[in-house]
């Protein structure tokens, strides 16, 4: 018999990363709701700066326009306050639900070995994740999340996100 191992956590620090994940998607359901559907393609959900990152561009030009818009499709989404929703679907059923807007997801690289995948659908819009949200959108409110910042280099679009910015 082994030792009794103790664990715990400490509940504010996993509110704020839950915060900051879920944060993450209202980025994807922003970036939607712009019209730009470009496929994701890395997502850094941590507090030492978070992002989204997506394969494509935007040009030059419009970036200003871009940016503006999505901050305030992000605050719009936060203050709908949409509940966030969590299935076990099909292969088949999550790519019928998640790709039905672009084809952003390979199914298989999400499937446990039963073929299933856990969707997560934030500010209404639906993905593969295995992460920790929180129950609604309003639950930014507090601390302000919102989009920060775009970059883009060598075919990637890069959408910052973070707490306490300033709200349009």
């Amino acid at each position: 018999v082994g030792d009794t191992v103790k664990v715990t956590i400490d509940a504010e620090n996993r509110r704020i990363l839950s915060e900051c994940h879920t944060a993450g998607h209202v980025v994807d359901s922003a970036m939607a709701r712009c019209g730009k559907f470009l496929q994701g393609s890395k997502a850094y959900h941590f507090l030492d700066g978070p992002y989204v990152e997506y394969k494509g561009t935007i040009a030059v030009d419009e970036r200003e326009v871009v940016l503006k818009n999505l901050q305030s499709a992000f605050c719009q989404l936060v203050d709908e306050n949409i509940d966030t929703t969590i299935d076990i679907l099909s292969k088949e059923e999550a790519d019928a639900v998640c790709n039905k807007q672009a084809q952003n997801f390979d199914m298989d690289v999400f499937a446990d070995k039963n073929g299933r995948v856990r969707v997560v659908a934030v500010a209404g819009f639906p993905c593969p994740c295995g992460g920790t949200h929180v129950r609604s959108t309003a639950d930014l409110k507090e601390r302000q999340w919102g989009v920060t910042g775009i970059r883009c280099k060598k075919g990637v679009v890069r959408i910052k996100y973070g707490q306490n910015t300033t709200k349009s």
